[in-house]
């Protein structure tokens, strides 16, 4: 009996010891530009993490990370990031759309590091990101009038 329950609470314990908390970095400070370097594979993991998993899920968990991102996007001496109109023409006003496109910038640029990209190459591998987990219903990710026609055109 006590070996079962022992059992028991160590399955729970690594159990929740895996489940990803974004909650904490939302609080993180980046105080030097070494930080911003550090920082990268959690910046990654963050965005991951949002494109692996449903919009609907973990809401407090999705937000955390995508304010982690922002914070290093801000701030990251190696990397400049445009948001021009064609993002905001592909996002329209839509703010979890927005968080979503930023995140995927990120991942992005730090899957291509050490190749130099243009704006027009991220926002195009952006886009094509944001377009395919929109396109995933499972998702519950609404997209956009401009994603809507792009999945209408890609799929005939």
């Amino acid at each position: 009996m006590k070996k079962s329950i022992l059992i028991t609470l160590f399955i729970l314990a690594v159990s929740y010891s895996n489940a990803q908390n974004f909650v904490e970095l939302a609080n993180y400070e980046f105080k030097t530009p070494e930080s911003y370097q550090t920082e990268k594979s959690k910046v990654l993991m963050c965005a991951n993490y949002l494109f692996d998993n449903p919009a609907n899920k973990s809401e407090l968990n999705r937000l955390s990370a995508i304010q982690y991102i922002m914070k290093w996007m801000t701030g990251t001496p190696d990397y400049s990031f445009e948001i021009g109109e064609k993002s905001m023409d592909l996002t329209k006003g839509n703010s979890d759309l927005l968080g979503l496109y930023m995140a995927a910038m990120s991942k992005v640029v730090l899957e291509n590091e050490g190749t130099i990209l243009s704006n027009d190459e991220i926002y195009k591998q952006s886009a094509a990101l944001l377009v395919t987990y929109c396109a995933n219903s499972e998702n519950h990710m609404k997209p956009s009038k401009k994603i809507r026609k792009i999945l209408k055109n890609q799929n005939g």
